[in-house]
């Protein structure tokens, strides 16, 4: 499909970030904390969870049982099986939200005190972890569409703004966020917990911007109700999503 058949022809594109554009910060976060508590010296990366395992079973002689990491290893592995059993499922059946493991994991993250400089991951690790294709098409839909805005949205926490304004280049964001004091995480505020949470804001900015064709970024399940906005032209998904999108008479691109 060429980006050129959009040109000027979409006023607003809404895009969800993480899994879309970047490894999902929330995870990675995670993972940042945990291989912390190894005393394992991190590079300004991210860290994936396959690689996060292969580092700490490297270094598991390094490893000092606390209240912490004890706490933090069993939060970790109940939000895999609360994830596991959301994906299983949303490929068959109703949409279960990401609202259970959102708020489970702001109360962990403030209950351990954790500092923000050890959550936050910098501007040079996300730009250096962009997705290429969707930057790709993401840039086209840009340059082929100059007066077009950008909503970016993302269920993952920010501590003191998010960098992807930036790298991105959007006009409005809306994310989830830390609250700190002195340094350390002691409060959250949750703005994004649901689906429902997404398309409000979106039809928000819709009415706002009176815009009347839409293009869309989309990749998780709680995106699905982002497909039943109206006037959407054009949506950039991954495969999982398809079932959501069914027949619709409008211009459909996957991506890994």
């Amino acid at each position: 499909m060429k980006m050129d058949s959009f040109k000027g022809k979409l006023d607003l594109l809404i895009v969800d970030i993480d899994d879309t554009f970047v490894y999902h910060r929330t995870v990675a976060a995670a993972n940042k904390i945990f291989l912390s508590l190894f005393d394992i010296k991190l590079k300004d990366k991210i860290y994936t969870t396959k690689k996060s395992i292969f580092l700490v079973l490297l270094n598991f002689f390094r490893f000092r049982f606390n209240k912490k990491i004890i706490k933090l290893f069993l939060i970790g592995f109940y939000l895999h099986i609360l994830n596991m059993i959301r994906e299983i499922n949303n490929r068959f059946f109703g949409i279960i939200s990401s609202e259970r493991v959102i708020k489970v994991w702001a109360n962990t993250v403030i209950s351990l005190g954790m500092k923000s400089s050890e959550y936050q991951l910098s501007r040079k690790a996300l730009k250096n972890n962009l997705n290429k294709r969707v930057l790709e098409i993401y840039n086209l839909l840009k340059k082929s569409n100059p007066n077009m805005k950008v909503l970016a949205m993302t269920q993952s926490f920010t501590v003191n703004g998010d960098p992807i304004k930036e790298i991105l280049d959007v006009d409005i964001i809306e994310t989830n966020r830390f609250i700190c004091k002195d340094g350390v995480i002691v409060g959250s505020e949750i703005n994004i917990k649901n689906g429902g949470d997404k398309k409000k804001i979106a039809e928000r900015v819709i009415k706002k911007l009176k815009a009347k064709n839409i293009g869309l970024f989309v990749d998780d399940y709680d995106d699905a109700l982002l497909l039943k906005l109206k006037n959407v032209k054009f949506v950039l998904y991954k495969k999982k999503l398809e079932r959501f999108i069914g027949l619709k008479d409008i211009a459909k691109l996957s991506f890994r």
